[in-house]
């Protein structure tokens, strides 16, 4: 025994020079005197001795390819003589076993050993302390592809575990077997078909574990399988991966379908990829079921990532503006929602789907920002209802949106005349279109759900629109009014009174701002504010008198850590004082 554990411990610190020819003319004697010992009754001679003629086996020694047979075929009386994988023995000959077979590839193992061998390893699937053996000795046989239906019918028995099995370890050594498996060995259509199927069930499986094992395996066979087996079952696949992203409660599962997607979506050809493409298409549009279009959306935010063509850009542009035609409007009676969610329920489906289509059209322009100058291929009068949906979110994106398409226009005077009578929505840009967004805005500021994100678009989009009101010339009667006019809630259209939409504006945001409770919870000191430090005060002297009416005669709820100053603005003798925001001078 002494000799046994001397001669492994010395392999395993690299001890032999194997360069050295008299080092292996001292080692050739050894290989069978060392396989004598697997003929020995004791127990621990048997274990240093299969130990032992492993490492000897591996050594380059002429004997070693002779000898390596004689040694396979004895551990494997070892192993049926004993009877139990519990048995340290059969622990330790199931190793040597499959580090033998891997180093030699000319060892062969009759069919009726192999069988033995498989039957006699299945048990211990089920047992946490003994399988890491089993899939130690299944690699080895896989690699070395010995065929037997046994081996099929035990493939089944792993993809099973694969899912059940709540050790992460043991699922990735079942994932690891079975990709193994499925490449090297031949597998019949039917067969395959059939496990392909069987993955694809069990993305549904009750365990998120169970699920994310599959998704992880499918993510490799996507990579590694041959083009023609990936175009086989990529319809199988992409269904199966987007009712997990539609229905899958797990982000993690979530994340990692969008992922498989996008590389299963990469390997297709063209006319493939038009299939998928037809199935978003078809999902979009059945008006009814709201989570197949939200799901739409989705996927083709994760296929703009890779496709650049422009046949696609115009088939995502067809399928939003249709999604955002059905979902601009008959919201009204939907509870606000916050960014959590909280609030009414009734209208979960829909705002995940017009958040979504707003959420891929905000991708394509960051891809492709000349669409942004292209105002015609994007339905804008079905956006900006959603200004107002009633969900922070859904306002979020919108607003986000409106501001990539302002940002492509420098501001300037309305287009066209408020008092020549339009058919329908107005048209972008003309000054009825600015004044309904700017009311928009104006009333997003008002939500109790109101958030940094959003408010900051909101306070972007008001400012651009103040600039765009700048250029129109006062009107002789409002040039010099300066009339108080802070005391009521200002008219919702500025038209009403003939009114400058600027005066309007500063008159809707100071009554809102009168009317807040508390300072932070209302943004309209910043825009009030904002507007008017962008601009050389002398060259605006007409707007700052308008201005001056909508900020005289309210106080201000400055809050600073707790303490709370109230400052009365009786009279502005100039056309910006201060606010109790940090000063903003011209």
């Amino acid at each position: 025994m002494f000799g046994l554990d001397l001669f492994h411990t010395a392999y395993k610190r690299n001890r032999f020079d194997f360069q050295d020819p008299d080092i292996i003319r001292r080692l050739e004697p050894m290989v069978p005197i060392i396989g004598n010992t697997l003929y020995s009754q004791n127990a621990f001679v048997l274990v240093l001795g299969m130990k032992t003629a492993t490492a000897i086996l591996q050594c380059p020694l002429k004997s070693a390819e002779k000898a390596s047979p004689v040694v396979v075929n004895q551990i494997i009386e070892l192993i049926r003589a004993t009877g139990s994988t519990e048995s340290v023995v059969v622990q330790t000959g199931l190793r040597s076993l499959s580090a033998i077979l891997r180093h030699h590839d000319s060892v062969q193992v009759k069919e009726k050993d192999l069988l033995f061998l498989l039957e006699f390893i299945t048990p211990d699937l089920e047992e946490p302390t003994r399988q890491g053996t089993v899939f130690t000795v299944l690699r080895a046989i896989i690699a070395r592809r010995f065929v037997v239906p046994e081996m099929y019918d035990l493939m089944d028995n792993v993809s099973e575990v694969m899912v059940t099995s709540q050790s992460p370890q043991v699922q990735e050594h079942c994932r690891g077997v079975l990709l193994q498996f499925l490449l090297e060995y031949p597998q019949g259509k039917n067969r395959l078909k059939k496990q392909m199927t069987s993955m694809a069930k069990n993305l549904s499986y009750v365990y998120e574990s169970g699920r994310a094992s599959v998704l992880e395996l499918l993510n490799a066979l996507v990579n590694k399988f041959e083009v023609g087996l990936v175009y086989e079952y990529s319809d199988l696949l992409f269904v199966s991966l987007v009712m997990v992203i539609a229905n899958d409660d797990s982000t993690r599962c979530r994340e990692v379908a969008a992922e498989l997607i996008k590389g299963l979506y990469s390997r297709l050809d063209k006319p493939r990829r038009k299939t998928l493409l037809s199935h978003l298409h078809t999902w979009i549009s059945q008006a009814t079921q709201q989570p197949l279009i939200r799901v739409s959306c989705q996927v083709y935010g994760f296929i703009l990532t890779i496709e650049d063509g422009a046949s696609f850009s115009d088939a995502l542009l067809e399928d939003v503006n249709s999604v955002l035609e059905r979902n601009s409007g008959g919201f009204e009676g939907i509870e606000e929602e916050d960014e959590d969610g909280g609030g009414g329920v009734s209208g979960r489906d829909t705002w995940q789907v017009s958040y979504q289509a707003l959420v891929v059209l905000a991708k394509l322009l960051a891809k492709d920002p000349e669409l942004a100058r292209d105002r015609s291929r994007i339905s804008w009068s079905h956006v900006t209802p959603l200004l107002l949906y009633p969900h922070a979110w859904v306002r979020t994106a919108s607003c986000r949106l409106l501001g990539t398409m302002l940002a492509t226009v420098p501001p300037d005077a309305p287009r066209g005349d408020i008092s020549v009578p339009t058919s329908g929505s107005p048209g972008l840009f003309t000054r009825e279109w600015m004044e309904t967004v700017t009311q928009k805005l104006c009333a997003q500021l008002k939500s109790e759900h109101l958030g940094e994100d959003l408010s900051l678009h909101i306070v972007k989009n008001l400012f651009y629109f103040g600039r765009c009101f700048s250029h129109i010339p006062l009107p002789v009667a409002e040039d010099g009014d300066d009339s108080d006019d802070g005391g009521d809630e200002p008219q919702r259209d500025s038209t009403e009174k003939g009114r400058h939409p600027l005066r309007w504006l500063f008159s809707r945001l100071s009554f809102q701002a009168r009317s807040a409770y508390i300072v932070r919870r209302n943004k309209a000191f910043v825009s009030v504010s904002v507007i008017p430090s962008s601009h050389d005060i002398s060259s605006l002297s007409s707007p700052a008198r308008l201005v001056a009416p909508a900020l005289g005669g309210f106080e201000m709820v400055c809050s600073d850590d707790h303490t709370s100053e109230r400052r009365s603005h009786r009279k502005l003798s100039r056309p910006y004082s201060h606010t109790c925001l940090p000063d903003h001078r011209g």
